[in-house]
């Protein structure tokens, strides 16, 4: 595991996030808020819960045990919750930036809001954020085609075209 590759693959998580975002704005509120039986139970509580995921890791990346409640869950549009994750995507690309590949093997430690430590190795927390977003994503885009929405092109290999 190295950095390059954490950072690519971020690369590839923010790339898709647009890609849903730029199409989720253009959406309405009924569209957005209607129920699904996968996700988070709609796309917009599937994109808050992407969002609010990215926000805790970072945080637990940068020492803070955020407890329940602590993030930000309802914007009141898409460009508020975009605009925020974005925020948050260069926090998480600037705490990346700074690390050598030996930092990946260093520990994560947080107080989950049950109350028990956890603790695991920074590569680690740092992909599973990144397989976290494939796993959402592919619901998200489930949701478009349920709702007559064409969903875009998501592959890796299409980041590079």
């Amino acid at each position: 595991m190295d950095v390059g590759t954490i950072r690519e693959l971020f690369a590839y998580n923010d790339w898709g996030r647009d890609r849903l975002m730029a199409i989720a704005e253009g959406l309405s509120d009924g569209q957005l808020d209607r129920p699904f039986e996968m996700g988070e139970g709609s796309l917009r509580k599937t994109l808050e819960h992407l969002f609010g995921a990215e926000w805790t890791w970072l945080e637990r990346c940068r020492g803070r045990s955020p407890v329940s409640g602590e993030c930000p869950r309802d914007f009141p549009t898409t460009a508020g919750l975009w605009n925020n994750w974005r925020r948050v995507a260069d926090g998480r690309n600037a705490l990346i930036d700074a690390l050598a590949d030996v930092d990946l093997r260093c520990s994560v430690t947080y107080v989950h809001p049950n109350g028990k430590t956890y603790s695991f190795q920074l590569g680690h927390v740092l992909l599973h954020v990144c397989s976290h977003g494939t796993h959402h994503r592919a619901q998200a885009l489930n949701m478009f085609r349920h709702l007559g929405v064409q969903p875009p092109e998501m592959d890796l290999l299409c980041m590079y075209e």
